[in-house]
């Protein structure tokens, strides 16, 4: 294929193209989700004004309260004094990989990863509401409470090992991430009263937000990847209008090299005709003309029938059976007739 390898930039491209404006898309959507969702405070209110919309729901409402644990909190594995209400353990190996170009490079990989949480509230003095599914949450801002690199003290065999698989291990490290009690977070979500418990859970309009963040940043963070998405979408755009470009030209010159090459061999033709029909001999029997056009004298023999009856250019019409005995046609060898 003589645009082999434009095509596939073009696919590559075009895959790319695809996924940066879905992210657009979802960039999009979150913001203007969010700009439409209404802020309230935890208080007294809260609770009456939840209860007067339909099916007892807000479907996407912002707060702002301190994390509160109910019940006894977590406490830090590693960091004893640190108590909180989510808990993530990560342990992630640290290894140079032989590339397909030839060449080392560093990679992480997670090999385990654990996590608790226990019910919390978001509260405001003696208002609260309890939060849902927070481990589900598209954004959570949580601390690291523990980083710990180990190195891996490889042996000479080990190193020869690794040569070979294009695998070498460099060292493990370990995470602990924890939502502290006492934290103030924003809270996104779908508004829910369930008896006389208020709720925030992930809504069908949009993703669990958990963020130190306000609503105003938030929303400019996804403005910022909005505008990062769309200039992405311009340049990949324009490369594909470029390889496009390419490929519609290398196709019209080869169409274009084909007209001319039949051209060429049409006119080859019409001379060679011109010859033979001049050579050809003017008196002629009606055993010897060509049975099809009763003009040119038999020149092609038909195989394996073995009939004579056809001149060489009704030959290259006829392709399929014999029109003597009806035959199939398994080859055509010019015949010589004394």
């Amino acid at each position: 294929m003589d645009f082999l390898h434009e095509s596939v930039a073009l696919g590559v491209d075009l895959l790319i193209l695809g996924l940066c404006v879905r992210e657009y898309a979802k960039c999009k959507n979150n913001a203007k989700q969010l700009r439409a969702a209404p802020q309230y405070n935890i208080d007294s209110d809260l609770k009456s004004l939840v209860a007067r919309q339909r099916d007892k729901k807000i479907p996407y409402a912002v707060i702002r309260g301190t994390v509160t644990p109910m019940g006894v909190p977590l406490r830090s594995s590693f960091v004893p004094s640190v108590s909180g209400v989510l808990q993530i353990v990560k342990l992630h190996e640290h290894r140079v990989m032989r590339a397909f170009a030839g060449f080392w490079a560093e990679q992480r990989k997670l090999i385990h990863e654990s996590a608790n949480e226990m019910p919390f509230e978001l509260r405001n003095q003696e208002h609260g509401v309890e939060i849902v599914d927070a481990m589900t949450a598209a954004v959570l801002d949580v601390d690291i409470v523990y980083d710990n690199y180990e190195a891996t003290s490889l042996s000479f065999f080990d190193h020869v090992f690794g040569f070979f698989t294009g695998v070498r291990q460099k060292g493990l490290q370990t995470t602990e991430q924890v939502l502290r009690d006492g934290s103030f977070l924003t809270a996104i979500g779908e508004l829910e009263m369930d008896g006389q418990t208020l709720r925030m859970q992930p809504s069908k309009l949009g993703p669990l937000y958990l963020t130190t963040a306000t609503k105003s940043t938030l929303i400019k963070r996804f403005e910022d990847a909005k505008s990062s998405m769309l200039f992405k979408i311009v340049v990949c755009s324009s490369i594909s209008m470029v390889l496009v470009g390419l490929i519609m030209r290398k196709l019209y010159r080869k169409k274009k090299q084909e007209r001319e090459e039949a051209k060429i061999r049409k006119r080859l033709e019409s001379e060679r005709r011109e010859r033979r029909a001049r050579n050809r001999p003017h008196t002629l029997s009606q055993d010897q003309l060509c049975v099809v056009c009763s003009t040119n004298p038999k020149e092609i023999i038909l195989l394996p029938c073995g009939h004579v009856c056809l001149c060489e250019d009704c030959a290259q019409k006829i392709e399929v059976t014999c029109p003597v005995c009806r035959c199939k046609i398994e080859s055509k060898a010019a015949a010589f007739i004394a």
